[in-house]
């Protein structure tokens, strides 16, 4: 029965798997693996993970963690990384990105020790994927490369027609077309020169995609049938109706409605029973195109309602998992360094362990050698103070650089809350008056929006648009401020010329809640700034005392001179805050709130407070914040006047190095 199980594993590994093969190899294993011993039982698992892992994701799942515990048993790492390496891919097709690295890249890193090829480039193939989920075309295709690469060094073909599938495809996704089909044809003509028939329905569907891309629609049709046509026995529901949707798209964009609605409906169904959520998005989306051409306004309503809905789903799924795989990808870089840090500390104190072993020989030899010992002693003494001074100073090296290691870790973990926030801003609160606007305008590119329709809604879009450009500029400052070589550029401005500008943007805003503008300001009144600071810094206070305002309130600009020190204070009669949140707003450590919304819900990014508080002090001002709940809030900002003695150059230039 052994015999059979290596002639088995050898006749299938040498020259591939077809349909009848797979199932055959896998029955047989499956048949002789209560008869095998640890180490055949270890390898057959492993096979059969791989044959299954397409098909039956819970039994492969299954066969994967048994492979994988039998290779901890036997302290087997070849076995262990190609275990490791099944199960990456697992959790990937699962969607569980996160796992699916950190078995991947335990698996690489095996196949780097053991100098496994085979399993590097699965590995990498593996790593490769998991970059084409975070929409990371570029690092992707390095990694597919790099597989490809070792592909051609083992002369295996699979490897190879998987990685330049795995690159025509990221190619495609980044619209470099042309190195898409390149890659899509020299993936078929390997399999032809190999006489194989390796993922030859993936290759179409991606040829399939840039005819598309290309607008050659019968083309693509005729690649999308070709594709279902020529796919092998693995091919996955999933796959079927990922082809389905791009045929009914193309259908559709052919002008053959029926013919669409027909395809689309049953990968509809498909798409539902097996839960295909990504694939069931586009089919719902083409579907409401497709009716709606058809006039059938209700079905094309009832599709786009569930498309939009699937979608909010959707979103929320994928950021999640997204920040779930970057959390684990930093906690795995993490662990690395507090790992050579630990070898560091151990390499120490092996090293103090073997000096106190020779000193105790020393000393023993010593006792024996009376006569000889008073004069060695003397030479060991000095020679263990000088060894002891410079293991304190290695080890003062080592607790510095465990600090920096730990600075480092706090800071690279602050970094990525910020960038967390600020992709949350780009992804989600900026995306809403874009979507608003977009849906608009589709309407009146429709004809289905009046112009007295439009009229109604139109100070609405005004005021999401302006917040918009408020956040984009807020987002584009701040980013600039944190670049290497930012200077601030201090001159004589005017706060009325400023004031009035940030009024006048800021006017619509205003009127749609009736707010009026009370100015007190001193007659030519200049202070020492950088302007476009002083106006970034102006025009978000304005528009957080607009935002929190009631209607028919008024907000009161006024100016006090100090000295040389000028003080513009902006107060407003809206909700104020409480004390826990104005010590918030307070603290001088940089940080992203959480924006709270206005009394007519307008929504905030929270990175506009900050960039006051932040551009203030550079420009050597100083801003101060006073607010009362359902009273209103002051904020006072205060820099240095302008003074100028007239027929004085000396004067000026002496107030500007001030």
């Amino acid at each position: 029965m052994k015999r059979v199980f290596f002639f088995l594993l050898f006749f299938f590994l040498a020259f591939g798997i077809n349909y009848a093969q797979a199932v055959y190899e896998l029955d047989s294993l499956k048949a002789v693996l209560p008869t095998l011993d640890k180490k055949e039982k270890l390898n057959a698992l492993n096979r059969i993970t791989f044959l299954v892992r397409e098909l039956d994701i819970t039994q492969a799942f299954e066969y994967g963690n048994e492979a994988e515990k039998l290779a901890l048993a036997l302290n087997d790492s070849l076995a262990l990384g190609r275990a490791k390496g099944n199960l990456g891919w697992i959790y990937y097709r699962a969607g569980v990105w996160e796992k699916a690295f950190r078995y991947s890249r335990d698996a690489y890193l095996i196949g780097l020790k053991k100098n496994d090829r085979t399993e590097l480039a699965m590995s990498l193939n593996n790593l490769g994927s998991i970059y084409y989920q975070q929409r990371n075309y570029d690092e992707a295709i390095t990694k597919f490369k790099e597989a490809y690469e070792i592909g051609l060094e083992l002369e295996d073909t699979y490897l190879i027609v998987r990685s330049i599938n795995n690159i025509a495809l990221n190619f495609s996704r980044s619209n470099e077309l042309d190195s898409a089909l390149f890659y899509a044809y020299k993936a078929l003509d390997f399999n032809k020169r190999a006489d194989t028939n390796f993922f030859r329905g993936f290759t179409y569907r991606v040829i399939g995609d840039v005819q598309m891309e290309k607008n050659q629609i019968d083309d693509a049709i005729s690649t999308y049938e070709y594709a279902l046509s020529v796919s092998s026995h693995q091919t996955s529901n999933t796959f079927e109706t990922s082809i389905n949707q791009r045929l009914g798209r193309a259908y559709w964009m052919k002008g053959e409605s029926l013919k669409a609605i027909e395809i689309l409906e049953q990968a509809k169904e498909v798409a539902i029973a097996k839960n295909f959520q990504d694939e069931l998005a586009q089919i719902l989306k083409i579907l409401a195109l497709t009716y709606e051409s058809l006039d059938n306004v209700d079905l094309a309503y009832q599709n786009q309602k569930a498309y939009n809905r699937l979608i909010e789903i959707i979103d929320v799924r994928v950021d999640k998992d997204r920040l779930a795989l970057i959390s684990g990808m930093f906690e795995v870089e993490k662990t690395d360094a507090e790992v050579k840090m630990l070898k560091a500390e151990n390499e120490l104190q092996q090293v103090q362990v073997n000096n106190f072993k020779m000193l105790s020989i020393m000393v023993t030899i010593g006792a024996l050698i009376l006569g000889f010992i008073l004069v060695w002693l003397f030479s060991l003494h000095k020679k263990s103070i000088s060894t002891n001074a410079h293991l304190f100073i290695q080890q003062e090296k080592v607790n510095q650089q465990k600090l920096a290691l730990e600075r480092q870790s706090k800071e690279l973990n602050l970094s990525n809350k910020l960038k967390d926030r600020i992709f949350s801003i780009l992804g989600h609160d900026l995306k809403s008056p874009v979507a608003q606007l977009q849906g608009v305008l589709g309407l009146l590119q429709n004809k289905d929006l009046s112009k007295e329709e439009f009229y109604e809604i139109s100070h609405i879009l005004k005021r999401n648009v302006d917040s918009l450009y408020i956040a984009l500029e807020n987002i584009l400052s701040w980013s600039r401020s944190q670049m290497e070589g930012f200077k601030v550029h201090l001159s004589p401005v005017s706060y009325k010329t400023i004031i009035s500008q940030c009024i006048e943007f800021l006017d619509q805003q205003a009127k749609v809640k009736d707010i009026t503008f009370n100015l007190d300001i001193h007659k030519d009144l200049k202070v020492w700034v950088d302007q476009d600071l002083m106006t970034i810094v102006v025009r978000n206070v304005i528009s957080n005392a607009i935002k929190y305002s009631r209607k028919n309130s008024r907000i009161d600009i006024s100016t006090r001179i100090d000295s040389n020190l000028v003080t513009l204070m902006i107060r407003d009669y809206g909700v104020g805050m409480n004390q826990k949140k104005l010590g918030e707003v307070r603290a001088a450590k940089f940080s992203l709130l959480e924006s709270s919304m206005g009394t007519e819900n307008e929504r905030g990014t929270g990175l506009g407070l900050n960039l006051c508080k932040e551009f203030t002090h550079m420009m050597g001002g100083l801003i101060e914040f006073e607010s009362e709940k359902d009273k209103g809030t002051t904020v006072s900002l205060q820099f240095k006047r302008v003074q100028v003695i007239a027929g004085s150059l000396n004067a000026l230039q002496q107030a500007v190095s001030v």
